[in-house]
């Protein structure tokens, strides 16, 4: 992830982490009324703040306070109830603080959803990077007993429900497939073929191997690496010959490689449609 950087004061951190390391991530919110995670960390840029954060997160984007290799004091400090499992074992030199930014709706705390977002991909990411499993990732209110994240003590479920998606698979985007429709009758060169065609926002695509049965060369032209289509000699219609004149016509251009001029030629001849019939049965 690529996430700015705006320093605390050194006299809201512990340099260093005394040589623990990272197992924990703990997980805040700030107990304001629409804040910004920019907000926040330029906030904590001031001296004797006596707190601080590795992570400040709103709905758009995440803000790094203090840099992960030092201990921010995030959750340390006096017990505040009796829920407290994780107290001497998850402490600031051995954790990182994630901050959710807050709003207050009809008198009570709330993490908007799409700060929630932003907070899964942060902590996913910092699970992946420092090997992180998800019973390490825990709330400040296990920790000492602090009511925080407050709307994640007052409803458990919305807790259960940040945890689960850590874990769950990410779902790959929907894949726009081709569609093979049934084979369509397509008109190469005045002659109907049978084609595959593939459809994309309704608009009908030949597969370029259908193009063979009309004569057309299809092959790969390694030198420029490109696919190449080389179409074939183009048909000579006649206007008001019958069926077999102008299939006579067809195999004398496909196995005699005529072109249309020498067909023009010959069918303007007194005989011509016989001669060509003929000339077609002779090569045939």
């Amino acid at each position: 992830m690529n996430i700015p950087f705006v320093p605390a004061d050194p006299s809201n951190y512990y340099p260093g982490r005394g040589g623990n390391s990272i197992k924990y991530i703990v997980m805040h919110y700030t107990a304001n009324d629409g804040d910004t995670d920019e907000g926040n960390a330029h906030y904590f840029q001031g001296a004797g703040r006596r707190a601080s954060a590795h992570y400040f997160v709103d709905e758009d984007s995440v803000t790094q306070s203090v840099r992960d290799n030092d201990a921010a004091w995030h959750c340390g400090g006096a017990l505040e109830s009796s829920h407290h499992p994780l107290r001497g074992i998850c402490m600031n030199r051995n954790s990182l603080g994630v901050e959710m930014c807050s709003d207050i709706v009809g008198g009570k705390y709330t993490i908007t959803p799409q700060t929630v977002d932003r907070a899964v991909e942060l902590v996913k990411y910092l699970m992946a990077k420092y090997g992180i499993d998800v019973d390490h990732v825990v709330r400040h209110y296990d920790v000492t007993g602090k009511l925080c994240p407050e709307p994640w003590v007052r409803d458990e479920s919305l807790w259960r429900k940040f945890k689960a998606r850590l874990t769950a698979p990410v779902e790959p985007e929907p894949k726009k497939e081709d569609k093979v429709v049934e084979k369509k009758n397509v008109m190469l060169n005045g002659k109907t073929y049978t084609c595959e065609c593939i459809t994309r926002d309704e608009v009908n695509y030949i597969k370029m191997r259908s193009l063979e049965q009309a004569g057309f060369t299809v092959s790969y032209d390694a030198v420029r690496k490109l696919p190449s289509i080389t179409a074939p000699q183009c048909r000579t219609f006649v206007p008001n010959g019958d069926e077999t004149v102008q299939q006579a016509v067809d195999m004398l251009q496909e196995s005699a490689g005529l072109e249309s001029k020498t067909i023009d030629y010959l069918l303007r001849y007194q005989w011509g449609e016989d001669l060509v019939k003929k000339l077609a049965k002779a090569v045939k």
